[in-house]
């Protein structure tokens, strides 16, 4: 009887662990991979922008794609009870890291439009590759 109990307890506290917090750190790790794989495929649209650079389809798919970035890697923390405790359990960067990244993210799905912001951009390239630790 008691290994029955104790398999039980045991199973609900594993499964509990899983739910609660793997599969939500390993969701964050993954928007960060995206993240990644956003600024490298769209950095000649966020560092030369405009529409003398590119096309309206070309700037919106870039904009779209950063701005969706930024607000997965933001939901995706917020789904980990005690991000900042638990985050070093999978190597992932501080709170305050995925904050500004994703007011980053924002800022460059917006700037893909401006020409005139090519150095911002390029810095906050820069900066989320940092603070993200790509």
């Amino acid at each position: 009887m008691f290994t029955v109990l104790a398999s039980f307890v045991l199973g609900v506290v594993s499964s509990t662990i899983v739910w609660f917090y793997i599969k939500p750190l390993s969701d964050v790790a993954s928007c960060i991979q995206q993240v990644d794989t956003d600024l490298r495929y769209y950095r000649d649209v966020i560092t030369s922008p405009g529409p003398n650079s590119h096309t309206e389809s070309t700037l919106n798919e870039a904009s779209e794609a950063l701005r969706m970035d930024g607000a997965e890697l933001r939901a995706a923390t917020n789904q980990v009870p005690f991000y900042s405790d638990v985050r070093h359990l999978a190597g992932l960067p501080p709170r305050d890291a995925i904050d500004e990244s994703y007011r980053k993210l924002i800022g460059l799905s917006n700037g893909v439009y401006e020409e005139e912001v090519t150095e911002t951009n390029t810095e906050w390239v820069d900066d989320v590759e940092e603070k993200l630790e790509l």
